[in-house]
């Protein structure tokens, strides 16, 4: 293989794994500045409350009629 070939393909590398690992900082970056990766809880049962008009409960905080089993 010609030296400047290689010079060129070693160059193409580089680049690619430059921007390979500024893609990957960006993604940490992302994923740091996030609270927890998952729908801000708080923020989200408030909405759910809002739009359903009360406050919102769980499966097994709901009353159970008489002679249901659990």
């Amino acid at each position: 293989m010609h030296p400047d070939i290689a010079y060129e393909l070693a160059k193409l590398r580089i680049a690619e794994d430059l921007r390979t690992a500024e893609r990957e900082r960006m993604i940490r970056r992302a994923a740091r500045s996030r609270n927890s990766g998952a729908i801000d809880a708080v923020g989200f049962r408030q909405r759910v409350a809002r739009l359903f008009g009360g406050s919102h409960q769980s499966e097994l905080d709901r009353p159970r009629p008489a002679g249901a089993q659990p």
